[in-house]
């Protein structure tokens, strides 16, 4: 008989994949940049995809600012439907449809999320980024993904 013996090697992997931290950046996306507590799923992978990276951040950045008018190709956040799945069941978000577009709502429990993140100073660099950005209007958004542009 063969005895076989597994020895568990621990990884480190980043907490940006942890489901509970992408729930907190949610949270944080339709508060600050969504408007009346409320978020398209558009807005929420665009700002998933800004706070990946420096780079994307900075397009993002710039884009509030006018300085420039287009996005590159951005991606949709992996795992998002996992985070929704999460927000709801715990009841921290919501779903409505405003005029014909799917919104993601904060409710009063996710609301009160937030605020104890802040009191307790949690998270303090990514909402920084989220509230930096905050709320652009969708117009500017649509024109600037019908010009994306590489560089």
């Amino acid at each position: 008989m063969i005895n076989i013996i597994i020895n568990e090697k621990k990884t480190s992997v980043s907490i940006r994949y942890n489901a509970f931290y992408k729930l907190v950046i949610l949270l944080g996306i339709i508060k600050f940049c969504g408007r009346g507590d409320k978020a398209s799923l558009q807005i929420i992978h665009l700002l998933f995809w800004a706070l990946r990276d420096d780079k994307n951040y900075q397009v993002m950045h710039d884009l509030k600012l006018d300085i420039r008018n287009s996005l590159t190709p951005w991606s949709f956040e992996f795992g998002l439907e996992k985070v929704l799945s999460i927000g709801y069941i715990e009841e921290y978000i919501d779903k409505k449809i405003v005029s014909g577009t799917l919104e993601i709502v904060l409710t009063n429990k996710g609301l009160q999320i937030l605020k104890s993140i802040n009191e307790e100073e949690l998270f303090v660099e990514e909402i920084e980024k989220i509230k930096t950005i905050g709320w652009m209007p969708k117009s500017k958004i649509e024109k600037a993904n019908n010009n994306w542009k590489l560089i």
